[in-house]
């Protein structure tokens, strides 16, 4: 059974390791954490609560705190005690924010958190799916010749469904000229424009319009830099390009659609999440734009950006995905080096 001395070291060394990467005094970063995190106005009151639960024997106390059970983290069956982080780390965010006297960026605050708390891959806004999440990839064109050349899969994230499109990349580096003569060869070996297309209305033409769209905006100035070419995701042992959007309802496909366990966060600036699926990556993207909230962007000329490329796709539903009544422009796209760094990475 843990001590208290273990739990006031380790509290300690939270404070510590917090003042450490924000690069705050000691003194200062004890205030921010106990007020933010443990909701003690000191942090000599963090301690002193430890001491009055392990006094009257009352460790279940703890546990069952609203605030101190996050020291619990790393220490018994935590898995209750981490959903509830996952919810109030917004407020913790927020009432360190406004103590502060300089300006961080909110979603840093959180990374830093998740990190101080023991959760490194949280703190990086890594989801990792597990063993039972999969996805059942299928023919979008089937009539096609190679009906693998473009796949797509179905999958549900808050609720709403998303479509991933996987387009045939068998090239090492990437290239939108390759890309098009790749696209154009397949279209002039097949004669039906429409045929064999699971969503009705849909052409080969039009995908490929939408793919080039979509390269363009996220390669554009980037293409010979490697730290930011897109990863391709192997499906069956090919190469893929995937990019993903919310589905129109009625599209959504009879197919396995798996629930991919992520918090979108009610905050302004870029939400990048490094989705992991069979030791692959892919990166799931939200930035809050409802209009009820602050936001440090022109919503509307940031939201077109992305509705003429990513979500202008046939399949894509024009309604922003909405989280506990919050709109937020989301799609996934490739994994890229340079995910792997900044306060997200």
């Amino acid at each position: 059974m843990i001590s208290l001395y273990q739990l006031k070291n380790k509290l300690n060394k939270q404070a510590k390791e917090f003042a450490e990467l924000l690069e705050f005094p000691d003194l200062y970063a004890q205030g921010l954490w106990a007020r933010g995190v443990y909701n003690c106005p000191h942090f000599s009151d963090t301690h002193n609560s430890l001491t009055e639960a392990f006094e009257q024997k009352k460790l279940d106390s703890i546990l069952k705190h609203d605030s101190l059970k996050y020291l619990m983290i790393n220490e018994y069956d935590d898995q209750e005690i981490i959903e509830s982080l996952h919810k109030e780390i917004e407020s913790m965010a927020n009432r360190i924010e406004s103590l502060m006297l300089v300006d961080i960026e909110t979603l840093e605050l959180v990374s830093v958190i998740y990190q101080v708390l023991g959760l490194p891959e949280n703190a990086k806004f890594i989801v990792n799916t597990g063993a039972d999440f999969r996805l059942e990839w299928r023919p979008y064109f089937d009539a096609f010749d190679d009906p693998l050349i473009v796949q797509y899969a179905d999958l549900k994230v808050h609720g709403c469904y998303f479509r991933l499109i996987a387009c045939k990349f068998p090239f090492e580096k990437l290239s939108l000229d390759d890309i098009r003569k790749y696209m154009y060869i397949n279209h002039v070996n097949h004669n039906g424009e429409f045929e064999g297309c699971i969503s009705e209305g849909n052409t080969f033409s039009k995908h490929v319009h939408w793919l080039v769209l979509t390269l363009e905006l996220f390669s554009s100035g980037k293409v010979n830099k490697a730290q930011f070419n897109p990863t391709t995701f192997k499906i069956e042992g090919m190469r893929y390009l995937v990019y993903g959007f919310p589905l129109i309802p009625s599209f959504v496909s009879d197919w396995h659609k798996p629930d991919l366990c992520l918090r979108v966060k009610n905050l302004d600036g870029d939400q990048k999440f490094i989705v992991r699926i069979e030791q692959q990556d892919l990166v799931f993207y939200a930035r809050r734009v409802d209009t009820n909230f602050f936001n440090t962007i022109d919503y509307e000329k940031y939201i077109s950006l992305y509705q003429s490329s990513v979500l202008s796709h046939f399949d894509a539903d024009n309604n922003l995905l909405k989280v506990d009544g919050v709109k937020y422009l989301s799609f996934f796209r490739p994994f890229s080096v340079e995910d792997m760094k900044g306060v997200q990475a």
